[in-house]
Parts: C-alpha cells; sequence; structure tokens
C-alpha cells in the first residue's frame, strides 16, 4: 500500500487561505465523511512522551457515518481538551473512496490550528498548522508528529 502526505510549502500569504479553504470546506461539507477506514476510529497517544503539543487524539465516527475528533494538548498540571471538531476525509483521487488521510479545523480564541491527518501503517500521522490571531506577534508554526493507538 502506498501512502500520501499532503505538504505545502506555507508563507503567512498562503498559510490564511489555506487555512480559510479548509475551514470553508469544514463548514460546507456534507457530514457524513464517505470511506474514511474504521482503523483511524479510536483514542491515540503521541508517541513523544515529552511532546509540548498535541498528547491525544480521540477519533469518533457515529452511525450515520459523521467523524469528529477531540484533542488534548500539553498543559499543567492536566491537558488541555481543544473540543471536537468535524472530520473530512480524503481518497488519492476523485474516484478513490478508500480515504486515509483527514482535516480538522480547531479555533481556540487566540489561534486557528488545521490539523492535516495520516493514517498508514497502524499509525497516525498528525501535522498541525497553527495561525495566531491574537495579535500576539508570536509566530505561526507546524508540527509533525507521531501518535499510537491506545490500549
Amino acid at each position: 500500500m502506498t501512502t500520501h502526505t499532503l505538504t505545502a510549502a506555507l508563507s503567512p500569504r498562503t498559510f490564511s487561505p489555506l487555512l480559510a479553504a479548509l475551514a470553508l470546506g469544514t463548514l460546507l461539507a456534507p457530514q457524513r465523511a464517505l470511506a474514511a477506514p474504521a482503523d483511524m476510529v479510536g483514542t491515540w497517544v503521541n508517541g513523544n512522551v515529552t511532546t509540548n503539543g498535541i498528547t491525544r487524539i480521540n477519533v469518533t465516527r457515529t452511525a450515520a457515518g459523521a467523524m469528529s475528533v477531540q484533542v488534548f494538548g500539553r498543559c499543567h498540571p492536566n491537558d488541555c481538551n481543544w473540543g471536537q471538531a468535524p472530520v473530512l476525509t480524503y481518497g488519492l483521487t476523485v474516484s478513490d473512496s478508500n480515504h486515509f488521510t483527514a482535516s480538522a479545523v480547531f479555533n481556540k480564541g487566540f489561534a486557528n490550528t488545521v490539523l492535516v491527518m495520516n493514517f498508514s501503517r497502524g499509525r497516525l500521522d498528525v501535522q498541525a498548522l497553527t495561525q495566531f490571531t491574537d495579535g500576539s506577534g508570536r509566530q505561526n508554526y507546524a508540527t509533525r508528529e507521531t501518535f499510537a493507538r491506545y490500549r
């Protein structure tokens, strides 16, 4: 099986339109995630136990097929709950109904984060693209981490 990862060169000028397009797609897309693999559903934990980023991801799917993701990030003394967001899934072509890539958009008040998740070989590879919207002057950033299924 061959997998492809969504990557793009992002600058401040290209990140905002990308974020807007993904957010708009999330709002306009049907709530049913067409053929996202059941293998993506479950609780995933970051392979890097000392991460300062995302620590845990819960992917759920309703009987009707709608998928959502709940994300937890490193905070002290307990991890922060980012809440839940709808999930969009993607195949390799317009006719591919076997979806192994997904995205979700989180508005955290001070920043927007787009998650791009790839399921491959029993793991979930996650790229998080964060854009600060609070005028703080902090730089937008991207992280990439690997998650294992929680057993």
